[in-house]
């Protein structure tokens, strides 16, 4: 490095020329520590939870049967026409009302997707929310994985990674009911460092 002002040669961590004073501007100046952009635009694993229909619609079913069979026993009893009736009425609007649950937590997970790049994570929802959260790996403190008893029978399993923040509520991202979540906890572990 040369002083601008008398062209003396000096040290590369020169703040001052040693032969006239001039202060060495800051742009000639090595910078002390390069600041080295990441680009994160590529996707390094991509986590859709599971829709299965024998653990996410048959225990509904199950409580739909169960008022069904309930409003059968009350009004049956009192008279076998308006029983019938009453209970042909319940089993459609029952019947539709969980038919329209499993349409609509079908479609529901089919728009769920949990992107895991190099810094971050990013959850979408685009059904009937549409929202879009970002964590970056930094802020991550724990990675847990869950699985109830009835999980672990259908292969499923859920994932939250727990941020710094003070609150309970929305601290983090909850992934639930994924296939084979032992591998993809793994994976998801070696992705982000924590």
């Amino acid at each position: 490095m040369f002083c601008e002002k008398c062209g003396t040669k000096l040290p590369d961590t020169a703040e001052f020329c040693t032969n006239c004073g001039t202060r060495i501007s800051d742009s000639k100046e090595t910078p002390k520590e390069e600041v080295k952009k990441i680009v994160d635009n590529e996707i390094q694993l991509q986590v859709k939870p599971t829709y299965k229909f024998g653990y996410m619609a048959l225990p509904s079913l199950l409580i739909y049967i169960f008022i069904i069979a309930i409003t059968l026993l009350i009004f049956g009893s009192v008279d076998l026409i308006v029983g019938g009736v009453i209970t042909f009425i319940t089993i459609i609007i029952f019947g539709s009302i969980w038919g329209i649950q499993v349409a609509i937590n079908n479609k529901q997970y089919k728009n769920y997707t949990y992107d895991f790049y190099k810094t971050k994570v990013i959850y979408k929802d685009s059904f009937l929310n549409v929202s879009e959260k970002e964590v970056k790996y930094k802020y991550i403190r724990e990675i847990t994985m869950r699985q109830t008893f009835i999980q672990r029978y259908f292969n499923l399993g859920n994932i939250v990674l727990f941020t710094n923040a003070e609150t309970g509520f929305g601290n983090g991202i909850f992934i639930k009911n994924i296939e084979n979540v032992q591998e993809i906890y793994k994976q998801i572990k070696e992705i982000t460092n924590v």
